[in-house]
This record gives C-alpha cells, sequence and structure tokens, in this order.
C-alpha cells in the first residue's frame, strides 16, 4: 500500500487506496482523535462509469463534485484541529 503525504499546497493530508486495511485504520483514527481532530473522508476513483449505472445511461457528470465511498478507489483524508471556544 502506498501512502502519500503531500506539502502544504494542497488541502487534503493524505491519499490511501481503498480497502479493508484503510477503513479499520480509518475507524481506529477516528476514535483516537475524536475531540481532538476533524477527520473528513472524502472518495476518489472513476466517476464517468458509476455516474452512468447510476442514473441509468443519463447522467455522465453526477459524481463530479465528490464520488460515494462506495465506488472510491482511492480517499482522500482532511485532518483538521477541533476548533476549542473559549467563553
Amino acid at each position: 500500500m502506498k501512502t502519500v503525504i503531500l506539502p502544504k499546497e494542497y488541502k487534503y493530508t493524505v491519499k490511501l487506496p481503498y480497502n479493508d486495511d484503510t477503513k479499520q485504520a480509518i475507524t481506529e483514527l477516528r476514535r483516537q482523535a475524536k475531540g481532538k481532530f476533524k477527520i473528513r473522508v472524502r472518495g476518489s476513483g472513476p466517476r464517468v462509469k458509476w455516474s452512468m449505472l447510476d442514473s441509468d445511461g443519463q447522467c455522465s457528470t453526477m459524481y463530479d463534485q465528490s464520488l460515494p465511498l462506495k465506488y472510491a478507489t482511492h480517499v482522500r483524508l482532511y485532518i483538521e484541529p477541533v476548533e476549542i471556544k473559549s467563553w
């Protein structure tokens, strides 16, 4: 499994292949980061094939903004610190 850590000009922290190991790692990371970090997971991969299947061949751009995780081949993790509100 190849892990890519990107320089600061990218908004996401890491991009991983989406498989069972990654799913377990994300679950554990969320458990440990609860209350300290906000972790968002976004899917990446081929979009047109799934868009055409889900729209019965009507629309090839249905998943241009976001790809459901069930179709993802890779995931991007966005890890940000939780804002602490002071009174």
